[in-house]
């Protein structure tokens, strides 16, 4: 059993809108131990950050939930818990492919693919937070999307192996586990992996924001999690989640 979420308990909903409305329902009614789980193998509604929709294959790939109570990280700082989370889902990846990243705020890419969007929820009690509901949708078995989404992958079509599901929770779990008690033994150890993952750190790249174009180097990001840039002229910038675009060769993705 989980050392660090030994009471959690899985709950399995054969089908939801959205796990992590399902979950915060059931938080609501009673205090759920941490490290509990609503996992479906059909998530109807599935939510990404903004009006994004995740479209996952029922029964295809993992779509579950986990709740958090991280009453030693402040408010202001909550952007730490989506570094520790989105880390412990490159953690899992790394297993079967080489090149995986976190793409601002908390994509998961496999070169330049994305294998994994994560939704986290944070409420907050006076200068702390009480409760984090952290959304996870991850492309195991699925072989073909269909949304317009520009670039999904799936462990099986990366490694042509179909991979059972219930190992891949009882692992990813275990992983979430590690980087929460990195995060609250060493939350500098977390800041530092997590430039260490973030998708094109360093490199100089096209980018669009506020309708105007421009090449910047991305340099990090804050404590708050806006993105830190310098552009080719020596200019700093910072961006919030939805203000700037990453222009890629064929496409554009949004950062959300």
């Amino acid at each position: 059993m989980n050392r660090i979420f030994p009471d959690g308990q899985i709950i399995r909903v054969p089908q939801t809108p959205s796990t992590n409305f399902c979950l915060l329902q059931l938080s609501d009614v009673e205090k759920l131990a941490e490290g509990s789980v609503v996992v479906t193998d059909n998530q109807t509604q599935g939510r990404g950050q903004g009006n994004n929709r995740w479209e996952s294959e029922p029964g295809a790939n993992l779509t579950f939930s986990i709740i958090l109570y991280p009453l030693f990280v402040k408010g202001s700082r909550q952007f730490v818990l989506s570094k520790a989370v989105s880390l412990a889902v490159c953690d899992f990846v790394s297993q079967y492919v080489s090149g995986v990243t976190v793409k601002w705020p908390n994509d998961v890419y496999a070169g330049e693919k994305k294998i994994a969007g994560i939704l986290i929820e944070n409420f907050i009690g006076g200068e702390y937070l009480t409760k984090t509901i952290a959304g996870i949708g991850l492309n195991i078995n699925q072989t073909q999307f269909f949304s317009d989404a520009p670039n999904p992958v799936s462990l099986r079509q990366l490694t042509g192996r179909t991979c059972p599901l219930e190992d891949c929770l009882t692992d990813l779990r275990e992983r979430i586990a590690a980087r929460y008690r990195m995060l609250m033994e060493n939350a500098d150890q977390i800041n530092a992996d997590y430039l260490r993952h973030l998708y094109r750190f360093g490199q100089t790249g096209r980018f669009s924001a506020g309708g105007v174009l421009f090449e910047a180097s991305i340099t990090g990001v804050n404590e708050y999690g806006m993105l830190e840039m310098i552009t080719g002229k020596g200019e700093h910038k910072i961006f919030g989640f939805k203000e700037v675009i990453f222009m890629m060769t064929q496409s554009c993705t949004k950062f959300f």
